[in-house]
């Protein structure tokens, strides 16, 4: 379906007001213009960064303005930049509230009606119209660019190898941290957040979840590709699913690379990126715990074959996504245990830190044990890591930096040590609670 204009959205009496104690879903079109990133994703596609991209991808220098450069957008770029169900003279309004909210001809009804908002989440089913009010829903729209999806509605949202060797950004999306930085443009009462509240620790808890069956779904698509060979040009191993710095490491002694401890069962290629699944079993109840532990190193063990097959690993993939899927359905119901408990079940990951051994699982694990650390009302060590070079627990209230997330020198002068007296800094304020 061609997506409509969203201009009829952003009347003054709608979502298009610029007076300051409207009420914020009066004020929201006129926020996400002004400030938040998505509104740029389509003109920064013609920016010197992207043109760069774009020519190292093709190896042959094209401008912007190029037919040939406008078509590659086409096919690799707009189904995340943009709303690829626009028209082409829309893609100026970059991702825009039809990409995650859905297609505006679905809210062209009475939605603002009392009697329709009464109807709970319900009012959504089958109405065409996306819940955002839903962070499961919310994590899964975020999840489907910013982790990226094969063959959704005809094209793929996927940042492969040859993508991110042309320079392209790796997809290091954590959904909490995001909500952090986000600038606001929808009612967050229920979603109150700071010392002593669980709330950060559930967001990072669905987000966590959500983002391993999203690189789950994708990891498996991708095995399903190249299993049915449907491309000559399709790459498996797709190198994206390692992580770069088990390839990409400094030559010279002494090399973090060089020191590890040779394989003992089977030859690995590179470890298995556990950006998305690194401290995952925090995230889910006490007693799935081992069953996820069994899952994931029959899968994390097939993938790091110097020959994956892609057979087992699509089945593998598609059956603990499967599982995953069950699990947040649990964690994400109002019948889940106290959070307080599940806070203090990351108590023992503080124990783990020496299992990091790079600085996607160190900053994942920075991540988790801050919301851990803000939900027991305990103080917060400022600037505790400051060469993971992320910025977790910022101020909402900040105006986003799409580029805040990581220096991107940090993977090759990362070091584990880094984070040690941080660590140690948190179990001291721990061991005083019960």
């Amino acid at each position: 379906m061609v997506g409509r204009s969203v201009v009829g959205c952003l009347s003054s009496a709608c979502h298009g007001s610029d007076v300051p104690d409207a009420p914020i879903w009066q004020r929201a079109g006129k926020t996400w213009f002004d400030q938040d990133p998505h509104a740029q994703a389509y003109t920064r596609l013609l920016s010197v960064d992207s043109a760069n991209i774009v020519s190292r991808l093709v190896h042959e220098t094209l401008l912007p303005s190029s037919p040939a450069y406008r078509q590659i957008l086409e096919e690799k770029c707009v189904s995340c930049h943009a709303n690829e169900s626009a028209p082409e003279s829309q893609r100026v309004l970059g991702a825009d509230c039809q990409v995650c909210h859905g297609n505006a001809d679905a809210w062209s009804s009475e939605h603002y009606s009392s009697q329709r908002k009464a109807l709970g989440p319900s009012r959504f089913e089958n109405s065409g119209r996306m819940n955002m009010e839903s962070l499961v829903d919310r994590a899964r729209v975020c999840n489907s660019c910013h982790i990226g999806e094969l063959d959704r509605g005809g094209l793929d949202r996927e940042v492969d190898h040859r993508l991110m060797a042309a320079g392209h950004p790796p997809m290091h999306f954590d959904f909490e941290d995001s909500l952090r930085r986000y600038p606001v443009h929808w009612d967050t009462s229920s979603e109150t957040i700071g010392p002593g509240s669980s709330m950060g620790f559930e967001r990072w808890r669905i987000g966590k979840i959500s983002a391993a069956i999203s690189k789950l779904k994708l990891l498996s698509a991708r095995a399903d590709r190249a299993k049915d060979k449907k491309s000559p040009t399709i790459e498996w191993p797709e190198l994206t699913e390692y992580n770069c710095s088990d390839c990409h490491h400094a030559l010279a002694h002494p090399s973090r690379r060089q020191s590890r401890p040779a394989p003992v069962i089977t030859p690995v290629i590179a470890q298995w990126d556990d950006w998305c699944t690194a401290s995952l079993d925090c995230a889910l109840r006490d007693t799935t715990s081992s069953e996820l532990n069994d899952r994931f190193l029959n899968l994390k063990n097939q993938i790091e074959m110097i020959a994956p097959d892609p057979s087992l690993v699509a089945i593998n993939a598609d059956s603990l996504r499967q599982w995953l899927m069950s699990e947040l359905k649990d964690v994400s119901s109002e019948s889940q245990t106290s959070s307080e408990i599940l806070l203090s079940k990351m108590k023992t990951q503080l124990e783990s830190s020496s299992r990091l051994r790079n600085w996607e699982s160190a900053a994942q694990w920075v991540m988790a044990t801050q919301v851990l650390a803000e939900g027991l009302g305990l103080e917060l060590l400022s600037d505790a890591v400051p060469l993971l070079g992320i910025q977790p627990m910022a101020d909402k209230t900040k105006t986003w930096k799409p580029n805040a997330n990581k220096d991107p020198g940090i993977l090759s002068r990362f070091k584990p040590d880094t984070i040690e007296n941080y660590g140690n800094y948190l179990q001291q304020q721990l061991r005083n609670r019960p």
